[in-house]
């Protein structure tokens, strides 16, 4: 789960990192009222993308007339296919010196790392490419953890001097602490700024987290999605939908067959192989490894909202899920279909179900006249076929 930015700035000042002085506006009304508050504001817009300042979603205003302005040019559009419904209007640093510094997974060494530059304020892909000799990169080991030498260390070649070594230590401490409180994948500054009166502050900030962990952060996770607006239609509603509802994975790509699996091993193969028989695929769905009726019955009600969709090819490999289980779901479906329509159902149903309590799930499915194959082959080839597939 990606956060915005004002909710990433909310958590770095719960542990302890200075960010600018700020509100979040969600009219141009708002964001005159906060200037005139604080003064010349920085205008940001609020989206999960990245590149907002060279797409036009950061400007800068002087006063409560400006801010409105240009606040009513942003809000209500769209940056990078994504839309903006609020900003944060904050105070404008006087900047002396910009960092970059974040503290990731490296998979291949298989432990956090800080990542650190004194090219602060490009991304971090861009500094690589451009400048690889200015970036710091120093390995946390989990049983030791951010010792105070590494900390300098980072500080003293990062190229901060004097007393400031001490300042810049301590933020990337308390960066690691937010890292490992929430179960982040990635936390980054960019730019950690030094200010013209002497002070580091986060003039931007990331989160991303870790959805495997979320169940220990339930009370974090309801608050950050209190924020999001749903939107009202199309492949934004449907996406949104299924991340509400926990679905793992939900794509749609260009076609009019939708594919529901139990795993990511499943899916993939399902995918191929649909590819491989000439379908056409709209919409990907994957489960997981423990899926319940209520997250399957779901996943179909949201792809079947897809009116391009018009067979729904279901593979089932029972291992942590139980087929009878996951049939319940299928059948809860079908009946709310029933109930809604007297025509021919649509979309199509096809299920593939092999694994844990099969026999059970067949027996379900076919009280529901839904047929349940056992062969992956004829499952595919007689989706394909339905939807118009070689």
């Amino acid at each position: 789960m990606r956060l915005h930015e004002f909710q990433a700035k909310e958590i770095f000042a719960e542990h302890g990192i200075t960010i600018p002085r700020g509100k979040v506006a969600y009219s141009p009304e708002e964001a005159g009222k906060i200037a005139a508050e604080i003064g010349p504001v920085a205008l940001k817009a609020q989206v999960l993308v990245g590149g907002r300042g060279l797409a036009g979603g950061i400007k800068f205003a002087d006063d409560t007339n400006e801010a409105e302005k240009i606040s009513s040019l942003i809000l209500g559009g769209s940056l990078r296919n994504e839309d903006v419904d609020f900003l944060l209007v904050e105070e404008k640093l006087e900047i002396e010196t910009e960092y970059y510094l974040g503290v990731t997974i490296d998979y291949r060494r298989k432990c956090p790392v800080v990542i650190a530059s004194s090219r602060g304020g490009m991304d971090i892909e861009s500094i690589a490419s451009e400048f690889p000799d200015q970036i710091i990169k120093e390995e946390i080991r989990p049983p030791l953890g951010l010792t105070d030498f590494q900390t300098r260390r980072i500080a003293k070649k990062t190229g901060v001097v004097g007393s400031n070594q001490r300042h810049f230590a301590a933020v990337v401490k308390k960066l690691y602490s937010i890292f490992r409180s929430v179960d982040a994948t990635l936390v980054e500054i960019n730019p950690l700024v030094l200010t013209t009166d002497n002070r580091f502050v986060a003039a931007d900030a990331k989160i991303t987290l870790d959805d495997n962990a979320s169940f220990r952060h339930r009370e974090l996770y309801s608050r950050l999605k209190s924020v999001e607006k749903m939107p009202s239609e199309g492949k934004k509603l449907r996406k949104a939908l299924a991340e509400k509802v926990e679905v793992p994975t939900y794509i749609e790509l260009s076609g009019n067959l939708g594919i529901i699996s139990d795993g990511a091993g499943t899916g993939m193969s399902t995918f191929d192989l649909t590819k491989d028989f000439g379908g056409r695929i709209e919409a990907y769905c994957e489960l997981g490894g423990k899926a319940t009726p209520d997250l399957i019955e779901k996943a179909m009600e949201i792809i079947a909202s897809n009116e391009k969709v018009v067979v729904i090819l279901i593979n089932l490999i029972g291992g942590l899920n139980k087929m009878d289980e996951m049939a319940q779901g299928i059948a809860l479906f079908v009946a709310k279909r029933k109930e809604l329509h007297e025509e021919k159902m649509k979309p199509e149903i096809i299920v593939r179900m092999s694994g844990t309590l099969e026999d059970e799930g067949r027996e379900i499915l076919g009280n529901s006249g839904v047929s349940a194959y056992d062969n992956i082959y004829d499952a595919i080839e007689r989706a394909v076929g339905l939807a118009g597939g070689s």
